[in-house]
C-alpha cells in the first residue's frame, strides 16, 4: 500500500485469519495435544502434515489383561513441540508433546486413553486414507503354543453321553487341535 492510498477490501486480512494454530484447526474440528516420548512419538519422525493411527494399551474393567485396541486412524499431526512446519531437511525431532487434529468425539477418546492407559502412533504414508475394522489384541493373542492333543477322555464321555439310536443314524463330533480337523462318529 502506498502513501494515502485508500483501504480496500483486498487490503485487509480474511475474517478469522490470525497467527498462531488457531488459524490451522477448520471449523468442527479440535487441537488435541497428549505427551510423547521417542518411543510414542516414531522417534521423532512425527512431523506436522504427518498422519497417525493411534494405539491404546487399557486394562478393562474386571480384567486383569491388558488389550491393544486402534482408536484413531488416519489423523494429521499439527504440531510436533513447538513447531508447525516440518523440518526441511526431514531431521528426525524428539517431542515431548504432539498436538492432533481431530474431532470432538476423538478428542475424548484420546484423552481417555491417554489417562486410562498408555497410547502409541502408529506412523502411516499420508496417501494411504484407508480405515479398517481391527479387532481388539489381548495377550493371549500373541503367544503362539503348539496345538495340544484333545483328552482322550473327552471323545470317550462324548460316546458314553450319546442316546444309543439305529446303526444308520450316528453322531458325529468334530475335534479341532490348532489346524488340524478330525471327526469321530459313533
Amino acid at each position: 500500500m502506498g502513501v494515502k492510498e485508500p483501504f480496500l477490501e483486498r487490503n485487509l486480512a480474511v475474517q478469522g485469519s490470525g497467527l498462531g494454530l488457531s488459524v490451522k484447526i477448520p471449523s468442527g474440528m479440535r487441537a488435541t495435544s497428549v505427551r510423547s516420548n521417542e518411543v510414542v512419538g516414531v522417534a521423532g519422525f512425527l512431523y506436522p502434515g504427518s498422519h497417525v493411527d493411534v494405539l491404546a494399551t487399557l486394562t478393562l474393567p474386571g480384567s486383569t489383561t491388558p488389550v491393544t485396541q486402534t482408536i484413531l486412524q488416519d489423523v494429521e499431526v499439527l504440531t510436533a513441540g513447538e513447531q508447525v512446519e516440518p523440518d526441511p531437511q526431514g531431521k528426525p525431532q524428539m517431542v515431548n508433546v504432539v498436538t492432533l487434529l481431530l474431532n470432538a468425539e476423538g478428542s475424548q477418546k484420546l484423552l481417555l486413553a491417554s489417562t486410562q492407559g498408555t497410547i502409541q502412533f502408529v506412523l502411516r504414508n499420508s496417501a494411504d486414507e484407508m480405515k479398517t475394522a481391527v479387532a481388539p489384541t489381548s495377550l493371549n493373542q500373541l503367544v503362539s503354543a503348539a496345538p495340544q492333543a484333545a483328552p482322550q477322555s473327552v471323545a470317550a464321555a462324548v460316546k458314553r453321553a450319546a442316546p444309543k439310536n439305529s446303526a444308520n443314524d450316528a453322531y458325529g463330533l468334530e475335534i479341532i487341535r490348532g489346524n488340524t480337523r478330525s471327526e469321530e462318529k459313533f
